[in-house]
Order: structure tokens, then sequence, then C-alpha cells
């Protein structure tokens, strides 16, 4: 039986029609904005990867069509040239690696196509590992693209995680946190939070989803708000002059509830020159084998102009810690020094030096000590700002 060829003909140019038609109504992907996949901090020395994304939204190509939500639009990665603000501070090759080179904020710019973005980072001398944040995904196919984490000084804790798929929901966690040790454990609408870890700001954790699988984090926190410290089977040695003693009545409680063992080794009326001569804090770190070391010298020398032998004294009790860690608590001034404040922070571990230029506590008779309850609300001072600091 012979075809109907004028038919068939009809058939087929029918056919042609539609998906002529069907091509042109494809869905084409629609760039709204492109980002820097998160990069918080790196430490000196190192180097991290750049990669940035963009969000795009799904157009038909028909004028008429409706647009998809533009909340948590999906994502994929794009090739971007990058540049830095401070050569100084970072460099940035072709192929996206930052290299840090000095401490100091440097601005991160990222371009694809017609599309420009900037990120802050940080870079700082000393981390746990080479870059923050890390973050992996186990068992699941929604891979994280942004994290945030932030803890208030009224303990209101914030956490987002957000992926490169649209169907995937963002973890989004806002709580108080609670006063007690780590590990911190929150439910949320499609998982559970663990926070398990930290040091100072940089805390390490994991996301459970309910549909299964696990984000895994290690992030620095942001804000004011400090982390239980674990000082499990650590020795802390709190040594200087007559101050050290009435720092140590509140510090020895806040060590041993952080599961540590404090001693306390005053040396009355002494000073930095005087530490460096006798190389004393070398002797009590053989006898205490400390973890930690907290110096609270300098308040006898409020107002010696001799700086340059105190900068010297400085530098030579800061080589006999070696690799021991240690801070230095600067004097409570209760008057202007001449100098010796900036001299010994200017001459030991940078970011290392407590400032009490500026404590206001009531003070004993003598104008200088401070009373017992100057000495909490000094003490109180010094943890927090150890907390962020360790």
């Amino acid at each position: 039986m012979k075809a109907n060829r004028p038919h068939f003909a009809l058939m087929s140019a029918l056919a042609l029609l539609l998906l002529s038609a069907a091509c042109q109504r494809t869905p084409t992907k629609e760039t709204t904005r492109i980002g820097i996949v998160p990069l918080t901090h790196v430490a000196v020395g190192k180097s991290a990867p750049l990669s940035a994304y963009r969000e795009y939204r799904m157009a038909s190509g028909d004028p008429d069509a409706a647009y998809a939500s533009t909340n948590d639009l999906p994502r994929e990665a794009v090739a971007a040239k990058w540049s830095v603000s401070d050569g100084a501070l970072a460099k940035v090759g072709e192929d996206g690696q930052l290299q840090a080179l000095k401490a100091g904020s440097v601005r991160v710019k990222g371009m694809w196509e017609n599309f420009e973005t900037e990120a802050t980072v940080r870079v700082v001398k000393n981390l746990p590992v080479a870059y923050l944040p890390q973050v992996t995904a186990a068992a699941t196919n929604c891979l994280p693209q942004s994290i945030a984490l932030s803890l208030a000084e009224d303990r209101a804790l914030r956490f987002k995680v957000g992926f490169n798929d649209g169907q995937c929901r963002a973890v989004n966690v806002e709580a108080k946190a609670p006063e007690g040790q780590l590990p911190w454990k929150f439910e949320f609408e499609g998982g559970a939070l663990e926070l398990t870890k930290a040091q100072g700001p940089i805390v390490s954790g994991a996301a459970r989803l309910s549909g299964g699988g696990t984000i895994e984090f290690t992030a620095w926190a942001e804000g004011e708000g400090t982390f239980p410290l674990t000082l499990a089977g650590k020795m802390i040695l709190l040594t200087g002059d007559s101050m050290s003693e009435g720092i140590g009545w509140s510090f020895k409680e806040k060590v041993e509830a952080a599961g540590g063992k404090l001693v306390v080794q005053p040396w009355y009326s002494s000073t930095t020159v005087g530490w460096g001569a006798e190389r004393r804090l070398s002797q009590y770190i053989e006898r205490y084998r400390p973890d930690i070391v907290f110096i609270a010298l300098g308040s006898n020398e409020i107002f010696t102009t001799d700086l340059p032998n105190r900068a010297a004294a400085v530098r030579s009790i800061t080589a006999e810690l070696g690799e021991t860690p240690a801070y230095w608590i600067g004097p409570p001034s209760w008057k202007p020094d001449k100098g010796i404040v900036h001299t010994i922070e200017e001459n030991f571990r940078p970011g290392y030096f407590y400032n009490s230029n500026d404590l206001v506590v009531p003070r004993r008779k003598d104008g200088a000590h401070p009373t017992v309850e100057g000495y909490v609300t000094w003490t109180e001072l010094i943890w927090k700002w150890w907390a962020r600091t360790v």
C-alpha cells in the first residue's frame, strides 16, 4: 500500500513546527548575581582556593512566563578573574589560589562576564588549619556554598548553611546558647546541629540532615559572645608583680571550672628589667611545667621613661617562653603612663597582649591596686578577651 505523500509531508511539517516551538520554550538560566564561596581567614604563609558561583533563575524564553522564586536560588560554579586590594598582604594566582603574606584585612574581588563581587578576607598569624571555613558534605547531594556562625554577647546564637541547589533547604538555626561546656545541640526544621569544639572563636561541629547526610565544618564565629574554654589536664601559671596575686583570686575559680589547675607565683614590686636580668620566668617554667603562662607585669613602671631598656627586657622575657603559649596582662594604669604599656605591647607576641589602660574599677587606698570587687571585674574582662583569643 502506497503512503499518502501529501499527508506525510503535512505531518512532517507539523512535527517540525512543534519541535521548533518546544525549543523556543526551553528554559534558560538567567544570572541574578555572582558571589564568593565563603573564605573568612587565611593563615600567614598559607594558601586558600578562591571560588565563585552564580545564582540564577529559570526563564522559559516566553516574555509572558513567570520567573521562579528568588528565594534560595540555585547556584553553580563560574570561572571568575580575581584581584586583591593590597598586594603586600596577599596575592592571587591565575589558578585562583590566594597566598597570604602578612597579617591584615584584604578585599578580594571576583569578576565574571558583566558581574563582580567582593569579600573581605582576614590574614592572621596563626590558625589551626590553613584557612577558614572548612566545610565538607557526606551522603548528601546538597553541597554547601555558604556558611555563617555568630554568638552575641547576650548568648544569641545564629548559624546558617546555604546550598548549591535551590531544592535543598538551607540550614537555619537561631537559639539561645547554653552556659555549659560543649557539645551544644540544637534542633532545626530538617535536622540537628551540634557544636563539638571551640578554640576561641574557631568552632567545629556538624549539621545532620533528617533526609540523610551530614555537613561537617570548622568556622570562625563572629560576635562578642564567648564559647566555653576547655582546660582539662592543663597547668596554668599566672605570674608577675603584685597584680598577678590579685587577679589570681578569681582567676583560679574560672580555670578550675574549665578543668585546669592554676599556680599563682607573684614577685612583689618587680619590674620587667628585674625579670629580664634574673631570668626568673625560666625558673618558674622549669619548676611548674605550665601549658599556658599569664604574665601580669608593668605596674611598677608606669612612670618610667627608660623605655629602651624595658623593650629589651620584654624581648628577653618573651624569649624565655620558648614555644609555651603565653599572654601578657598590661598594667591597670591609675594615671597616664609614660610609655610602658605601648613598649610591652610592641615587644611581646603580637595579638597576645591585653591592654588594661582603660580599666575603670574601684581601687584601694593606695589608688593603684583594685579592690576585691575591682579584681573580679578586671578578671572577667581578661577571661572574655582570652576566650576570644586562645
